[in-house]
């Protein structure tokens, strides 16, 4: 694999070829997680789905309130939250409220936003994970075990989801002209790391 040295956007920059740094340095840890879910391979079964959102689950627990301790990011993010939506899947796919309150935390998570910049980087990948999340709610929408409604989870802002994606795309590119732009793509291959980690165990 050919190694692309990583830029620094020079002094006035819009911050608007971070999105494009963020896809190339990210590429392989984005493929590596891929392969390792191939959540629309066969059986695209209930009991299947059931892990993988209980370990997301047990990753927002956490990460969630990490990007939220900064101030800079707590506004933006409040509206994304998605360990609702987790909650409402799980419960939908017969869990217990008891038993969705002790999965255990994915305390890795709290590091991937410890610094504000990683932090960033984070989000791109969540925020990112929105597009594809639209593929797999079209492919599981024909599955007899999907609750009414399907797992909102993976499609968390429905038609608006383009909408959200420029939005949060405006917003990291305006963050970056401050910000150390070599941090925040370490913070998007960690979070594409530890979910690989976490979500294929």
């Amino acid at each position: 694999m050919h190694h692309v040295s990583l830029q620094r956007p020079s002094a006035g920059s819009s911050g608007a070829d971070l999105m494009s740094m963020l896809r190339v340095q990210t590429r392989t840890h984005h493929e590596a997680l891929e392969r390792s879910l191939a959540l629309l391979e066969p059986p695209l079964s209930r009991d299947r789905f059931l892990h993988v959102l209980q370990r997301f689950f047990s990753f927002h627990k956490v990460w969630e309130p990490a990007i939220g301790a900064h101030e800079s990011l707590r506004a933006f993010h409040v509206s994304r939250h998605r360990l609702p939506l987790l909650r409402r899947d799980l419960l939908a796919l017969g869990m217990q409220a008891d038993d969705i309150d002790t999965l255990p935390p994915c305390e890795n998570a709290r590091a991937l936003a410890a610094h504000e910049a990683e932090a960033i980087g984070s989000l791109y990948v969540m925020e990112g994970s929105t597009l594809g999340g639209q593929i797999i709610s079209r492919a599981l929408a024909q599955e007899s075990w999907i609750p009414p409604g399907g797992l909102a989870s993976f499609n968390p802002y429905g038609d608006d989801t383009g909408r959200m994606w420029r939005y949060f795309k405006v917003f990291a590119e305006q963050m970056a002209t401050k910000r150390d732009p070599a941090r925040i793509v370490t913070g998007a291959q960690a979070t594409f790391d530890l979910l690989k980690r976490q979500l294929a165990s």
